[in-house]
């Protein structure tokens, strides 16, 4: 990710995510930068922008069928830090995410699509291990068609999931927060089409 700027006037424990972030690796196809975190939200945040730039396996879809610099997939990352354990959180920490993604057409005409992109989110933190709590969140579809001059466009459909969610530490484990993290990546990477990674596949 870069070097992470310093951070001597925030919490030790807030350093710590900090620079467990700036070591996690991510599959080649992810891009992962540093951005201004929103503001109110905490007395400490930390905040990513992502996208993933592989073209989905057999998308022949025309140039003009979207704009050239949308990405298949993309996103952001927020870890939050607020000593005080606000009630809702149930923690010190609480990361804020959201990601979009474009879909095939009829399966953006699936009811069931929001069901299933919010369990990729579940069902990814599950896998890696990253374990949460007082999660929350919504799911939204849309299918964009177009009129008039525009109509010989295909139709573009999209999900976007907005989730937040309290990381629960393990025991003894390495640090939490690149668990959270690879595996937010790696709901991009479903959401983009890729087939998933095998284990022990080299990132950059």
């Amino acid at each position: 990710m870069g070097a992470v700027t310093e951070l001597n006037s925030t919490p030790e424990a807030f350093r710590a995510v900090v620079r467990s972030l700036e070591g996690a690796r991510f599959r080649p196809e992810v891009t992962l930068s540093r951005i201004t975190p929103p503001r109110g939200l905490a007395p400490h945040a930390i905040s990513f922008a992502a996208e993933v730039g592989h073209a989905r396996h057999g998308d022949t879809a025309p140039a003009d069928a979207a704009p050239a610099r949308e990405a298949p997939a993309s996103g952001r990352f927020v870890v939050l830090y607020d000593e005080s354990c606000p009630q809702p959180w149930q923690g010190p920490f609480r990361i804020v995410s959201w990601f979009r993604s474009r879909m095939d057409t009829e399966m953006g005409r699936d009811d069931l699509l929001t069901d299933v992109s919010w369990s990729w989110l579940t069902d990814t933190l599950e896998e890696h291990g990253a374990r949460f709590t007082a999660e929350g969140g919504t799911a939204s579809r849309t299918v964009e068609r177009h009129y008039g001059s525009l109509a010989d466009r295909v139709d573009v459909a999209r999900v976007e999931v907005r989730a937040s969610w309290t990381p629960v530490p393990l025991g003894g484990a390495p640090h939490w927060a690149p668990t959270h993290v690879r595996a937010w990546a790696d709901v991009l990477c479903a959401a983009a089409g890729l087939p998933p990674q095998h284990e022990g596949a080299a990132c950059v």
